[in-house]
């Protein structure tokens, strides 16, 4: 296996992001989580070629950074982050501009712009989630949720409706924007943003208190969720009642499941297991397996490589705490990171055998 990049912060983290603005290189964005010191924001330069990490810190002035996202379009930051005085801790969420290229160069630092809090909602946030496509978040509280309009800082919609033990909130990014999921313990709910009304539901998506989960970016209706009993099950949620496949690959809680975004029989998955795999799901993918670019008569007798097959393409190892966050790089479909709560950030690659399988 190729070798991989590793990165120390110099306190623990469990929030990381690729950068998805578009610049040609692999950057991604970790968050530190100490209540000794106030949160910091490490921008993570990747070098391929070198296998090279450069660094840039920033200091938004604020607590422990629990979750962070990058907005697609626009150079934003979204934090969810831990706000300590001596009275009270809360969880808010906030959006910060990311410095410029030529404005980081030169020393520039994160500028806030907008806070997200309901005057009349006294709840903890618990996640955020961008848009795909406009300057609006989905935030979740404790037992609510709202869609908040970044551009003026004001909620478009709140939620009338009570969800009791609310995990987190997730865009799909297709029907135009207009769907998103809802974690609440161990069920799964698609909202629709129209009517505001539940458009479907997996009522026991897993045993336990489901963790994560993310929409296939190339297959409608697809999506992927993860929790503490230990599996990953992948879904059609027009059909709910069972889902399509399911691993069981971990051997504690799985934090992380995500699709690779060009190529999505690609998945990965994470887990309290200090355990990063890589798995093909060639069958249920966008791709039908066995596909050859040779195209020419002359060409038609040559032997195409093996298909991808369904099941683990790589096991990476090189942690020793429950790793939390693992995320694709938003520049190169081949290259990804993962964070383990003990502050280690670790880059790697798709091996080169099974990216062939793919490409040829």
């Amino acid at each position: 296996m190729e070798s991989s990049a590793i990165y120390g912060l110099e306190s623990q983290g469990r929030t990381l992001c690729s950068y998805s603005t578009e610049i040609e290189s692999v950057r991604f964005f970790v968050g530190t989580l100490s209540t000794r010191s106030e949160g910091q924001i490490h921008q993570i330069d990747f070098e391929d070629d070198l296998n090279q990490i450069s660094r840039k810190v920033y200091k938004p002035k604020i607590g422990e950074i629990w979750q962070m996202q990058c907005a697609p379009t626009d150079n934003l930051l979204g934090l969810v982050y831990n706000q300590i005085s001596d009275s009270s801790c809360r969880m808010k969420c906030g959006i910060w501009k990311l410095p410029s290229e030529d404005q980081s160069s030169n020393g520039g630092d994160l500028d806030p712009v907008v806070e997200l809090e309901l005057a009349d909602v006294s709840e903890n946030v618990r996640s955020l989630d961008w848009h795909s496509t406009k300057p609006q978040c989905v935030i979740s509280y404790e037992n609510s949720f709202a869609i908040w309009d970044v551009t003026n800082g004001h909620h478009k919609v709140k939620s009338t409706l009570n969800f009791p033990n609310l995990y987190s909130a997730k865009w799909n990014p297709h029907l135009d924007g207009n769907q998103f999921a809802l974690i609440s313990a161990s069920s799964v709910t698609g909202m629709d943003l129209r009517s505001m009304k539940e458009a479907w539901k997996i009522p026991k998506a897993h045993k336990f208190q489901v963790r994560d989960v993310d929409f296939n970016p190339n297959k409608q209706y697809y999506m992927a969720t993860c929790g503490d009993d230990c599996s990953a099950r992948f879904w059609d949620f027009r059909n709910p009642s069972e889902p399509l496949k399911e691993l069981m690959c971990h051997t504690h809680w799985v934090w992380r499941v995500r699709f690779n975004t060009f190529h999505d029989q690609l998945v990965l998955t994470s887990g309290s297991d200090s355990r990063v795999l890589l798995h093909s799901l060639a069958s249920i993918s966008s791709e039908p397996q066995g596909r050859t670019l040779f195209s020419d008569s002359e060409e038609e007798d040559r032997a195409a490589p093996a298909p991808l097959e369904d099941g683990i393409l790589a096991k990476y190892e090189e942690h020793e705490d429950a790793v939390y966050a693992v995320e694709w790089s938003s520049y190169d479909p081949w290259i990804f990171a993962s964070l383990s709560y003990d502050g280690r950030l670790v880059i790697n690659r798709v091996p080169k055998s099974q990216k062939y399988k793919i490409l040829l």
